[in-house]
């Protein structure tokens, strides 16, 4: 999520309580206090996310995330000088590679070239509001996952679509969810097909991604079901364990064919789970998201026609707002290499809300500090 802006007038304390996110209300006292412990460590050594956003692509400074802040914290059972550490790291890796910048400027062809390699977005979500993403193994040709690995070896254009999840699809899906969900994903991993020499192609390219994921992407995963196993998973799962962590692997469940349906209709309505997986869902994988009716609605235009390329939900400001409007921004470049910068959605006005306060005291209570 990306803020363009401050603005300069403020609301009453009621109004700030019921502004804050649930997962933030949420917390247990230790569990804020680590928050705050956390913020104080980045103010005090310097180390802020440092997105790049905004008209002309003007750089927005200073700017930490709470969101990502809890998923560093949670992943390092809030403790928060570990999490710190953590963040640090991928706030360092993030800035080495320009990944910020890479999203913002990414040749749009190349970015759905990618994407098409990686887990994708259903456009629809599980009963808890979590969007569902689905990767078919036996789909991706493991000469293409090669020939990027060569020409990358940092891997960075392959976390493009990792970006694409964070700073579209969760955010989206956190707003449709009713409780304003924490923002995560779901993922059905699909095995079927998948040979021994299949895999072991794949396994190189897989581990070194694994190990990235886990390290700066931490607590981005509610649940990961894995379907169509072959008679050599135990073989596949000996490596799984090897490049995850417990936390990760804690949240994997195998599923037989013969529970598959009923086990996956328990966490997604039938008419959101793709046929393939026993739902109703017009989908397969390779297809443009197909959103429900009610996101549809919300997206306008855009919902019946998708946009490729990488995308932002962004939360925008004037000096005469309080609260944010609500877009979806269309980022990436053509090919005359011209950067788009271009509103496919207007979800929600800016509005302003009653009483007086700090606007940095809302800033700080619910997305950035």
């Amino acid at each position: 999520m990306v803020y363009l802006s401050r603005s300069s007038t403020v609301s009453s304390e009621e109004e700030l309580q019921l502004a804050l996110p649930p997962y933030i209300r949420a917390l247990t006292v230790s569990q804020r206090k680590s928050l705050e412990e956390m913020k104080v460590l980045c103010r005090q050594n310097n180390v802020y996310w440092n997105m790049s956003m905004g008209d002309q692509g003007r750089s927005l400074e200073k700017r930490n995330d709470n969101v990502t802040f809890l998923r560093y914290l949670k992943g390092r059972d809030w403790n928060a000088a570990a999490a710190f550490k953590q963040y640090t790291a991928t706030v360092s890796w993030r800035r080495k590679i320009q990944l910020e910048h890479m999203y913002r400027t990414a040749d749009i062809e190349h970015f759905e070239t990618i994407s098409r390699m990686m887990p994708q977005w259903t456009g629809r979500r599980s009963r808890g509001g979590i969007p569902l993403f689905v990767y078919s193994v036996a789909k991706i040709r493991p000469e293409d996952l090669l020939r990027t690995s060569a020409s990358d070896p940092t891997l960075s254009s392959v976390f493009l679509p990792a970006e694409y999840s964070s700073q579209f699809v969760q955010p989206l899906c956190a707003k449709m969810h009713p409780d304003g969900a924490m923002p995560c994903l779901m993922h059905i991993i699909d095995l079927t097909g998948v040979g021994v020499r299949h895999f072991w192609n794949l396994r190189a390219h897989l581990q070194k991604a694994a190990g990235i994921a886990t390290s700066h992407y931490p607590e981005s995963v509610d649940r990961i079901f894995i379907v169509g196993a072959p008679s050599f998973f135990p073989t596949i799962w000996g490596y799984i364990t090897k490049w995850f962590d417990r936390a990760i692997t804690s949240k994997i469940s195998v599923l037989p064919a013969a529970k598959c349906q009923q086990v996956l209709t328990s966490h997604v309505y039938p008419e959101d789970l793709p046929r393939c997986f026993g739902g109703t869902l017009d989908w397969e994988y390779g297809m443009h998201p197909n959103v429900d009716r009610e996101t549809r609605a919300l997206l306008g235009d855009f919902g019946e026609q998708w946009v490729e390329g990488p995308l932002q939900y962004v939360l925008e400001e004037d000096s005469e707002t309080i609260v944010p409007g609500e877009q979806i921004l269309a980022v990436g470049s053509e090919r005359d290499k011209q950067v788009r910068n271009t509103v496919v959605a207007s979800l929600a006005p800016a509005r302003r809300l009653s009483d007086e306060c700090s606007i940095e005291r809302l800033l700080e209570r619910t997305s950035f500090c």
